[in-house]
């Protein structure tokens, strides 16, 4: 499902993004939430690297994850997902009600009290990481009316900052280049602007990230190409790859097998 963000979402099934509070926007890049109609029949969707670190939670049944992501299942209603270098798989069948928000990496920190280099690439459930202050931030997330799970969400999680540390201030400066550019800038350019060495930022970045500037860029290019391939239309793979930031056509195509697994175009009739 490409997302998409209504205030007044249709009743067939829905995803949508919201912009963090200012006193999050240092730790955050958006709040999501999706519902999923009644399935008759079990429903095979391919989760994508996102660049980000994931917390998730189900308001409903918990859909079921598959190989590296088979933790996810009931009775188990609260997760993190790392910043994954492969997609994976998740079944889901019935009606479902997922509530998520995307940390910056250097914004875990702050949020869940390890750095996103510690969570790596693992899916693990909430309470492997928070102990039992999982089970209170289910309880005040899930609890109460649907429309206002979004809201509850941040008003935890903010209370959960206003207890730490800022993020590390090279990592996010240099985050927000990477975003800015939408994962095309040279890494020469980020350290330029920065005014700091390639060697220190690549220090800041496994520290703080887990991973390389470069491969955080590669998956933040990665990303913006994923959500825009709604919007392809007639675009030739070619000139869409070009528009993206990617050398040529196969280039693009070798890019996406790496990340999602599949090919663009595999991709595209799996949604279709």
């Amino acid at each position: 499902m490409s997302p998409r963000d209504s205030s007044n979402p249709p009743p067939e099934g829905w995803y949508r993004e919201v912009a963090p509070p200012p006193a999050l926007a240092d730790c955050v890049l958006w709040f999501w939430e999706m519902r999923i109609p009644a399935l008759a029949a079990p429903t095979r969707v391919r989760i994508m690297p996102n660049a980000c670190i994931d917390i998730v939670l189900y308001a409903s049944e918990t859909s079921r994850g598959e190989g590296a992501a088979a933790i996810v299942a009931p009775p188990h209603r609260s997760f993190v997902v790392g910043s994954t270098m492969r997609s994976f798989i998740a079944w889901s069948s019935g009606w479902r009600h997922v509530i998520g928000v995307s940390l910056r990496p250097e914004g875990v920190q702050p949020v869940l009290g390890v750095p996103a280099a510690v969570i790596g690439e693992s899916i693990a459930l909430l309470h492997d990481i928070v102990g039992a202050e999982s089970a209170r931030i289910e309880e005040r997330v899930i609890d109460g009316p649907a429309d206002g799970a979004l809201r509850r969400f941040a008003e935890v999680l903010l209370e959960r900052r206003r207890r730490t540390a800022d993020p590390d201030a090279t990592t996010g400066r240099a985050v927000h280049l990477v975003h800015a550019a939408r994962g095309r800038a040279r890494i020469d350019a980020i350290t330029a602007g920065l005014n700091v060495t390639p060697r220190k930022l690549e220090r800041h970045f496994m520290a703080h990230v887990g991973m390389s500037p470069k491969t955080f860029s590669r998956l933040v290019r990665f990303d913006r190409a994923v959500r825009d391939l709604g919007r392809r239309g007639a675009t030739p793979w070619s000139q869409f790859a070009l528009a993206h930031g990617y050398a040529d056509q196969a280039h693009f195509i070798n890019e996406f097998r790496e990340f999602a697994g599949v090919t663009p175009a595999e991709f595209e009739r799996e949604n279709a």
